[in-house]
């Protein structure tokens, strides 16, 4: 993968491991972030908020996305693997050299035989990814409860923008309806994110607002509406700042360019 693609704050169900192959890579993690360079790991957990920055054009990761439905076979003899992958920490910048290679070495297999796509590959893959967990589970370094409190903070925060950004919400509201502390989520948010909470849903609404510049005929008023602006005023000018340029040449210059 493209080191140089980005991606906003976000969190899916599946467990995601990138190693850094070459370049590197900013991304942006419960501490605030990491830099994702040649030989180096990152595990981030099921439902863990995390985004890729843009970084070098020549940057390459790889990246392995699996569910862990798996690890909660009631057959397993430990209950606690099926958690394990939010439990520990998952830069490899805090586990010792031995850990580090015997990880790239199962991501590797599990590489191989996807690639290669032999019989009972996918088999082969499963029992790769037991193995990471028991490795992880009896060898990696756990963080604190705190870091586990926060990120469910922000990723509850996360969702609630999803599922809301086109309407007119705030810090306020977001803060009364998930029963938090204004003044800590805003705090929280800020650190884990980089950006305010007003700055993050204006950053979701530009990039509905771009995808319908681009691939729709619809009216740029309309497009304000449908990305959640409570103006089109307000849309017009963040758009510009943004873009250094208003909407409707955005989407003139966007269709040219694909000519």
């Amino acid at each position: 993968m493209n080191g140089s693609a980005a991606f906003q704050y976000h969190w899916h169900e599946a467990v995601e491991i990138l190693l850094g192959l070459k370049g590197e890579t900013a991304v942006g993690i419960r501490n605030g972030g990491v830099t994702l360079g040649p030989g180096k790991i990152l595990i981030i957990g099921s439902g863990e908020s995390h985004s890729i920055l843009p970084g070098d054009m020549e940057a390459e990761r790889l990246a392995i996305h699996f569910s862990t439905a798996f690890l909660h076979d009631e057959r397993l003899s430990d209950p606690e693997l099926s958690g394990v992958f939010s439990r520990i920490e998952g830069f490899s910048d805090s586990w010792g050299a031995e850990d580090v290679k015997s990880i790239w070495g199962y991501v590797g297999n599990i590489w191989r035989e996807y690639v290669e796509k032999q019989s009972g590959w996918r088999e082969i893959c499963l029992a790769a990814l037991l193995d990471i967990a028991l490795y992880a589970h009896r060898n990696l370094p756990k963080h604190n409860k705190m870091a586990n409190r926060e990120t469910g903070m922000l990723r509850e925060a996360l969702a609630y923008l999803s599922a809301h950004y086109l309407e007119d919400i705030s810090l306020d509201s977001c803060a009364d309806t998930l029963r938090f502390n204004r003044t800590y989520l805003s705090h929280q948010f800020k650190k884990e994110t980089g950006v305010s909470f007003h700055s993050y849903v204006i950053n979701m609404r530009l990039k509905r607002a771009e995808k319908l510049l681009k691939s729709t005929d619809m009216p740029v008023a309309a497009v304000s509406r449908e990305s959640g602006f409570q103006s089109e005023k307000s849309f017009y000018r963040v758009f510009k700042e943004r873009h250094g340029m208003p909407p409707g040449m955005f989407r003139r210059k966007a269709r040219m360019d694909k000519k």
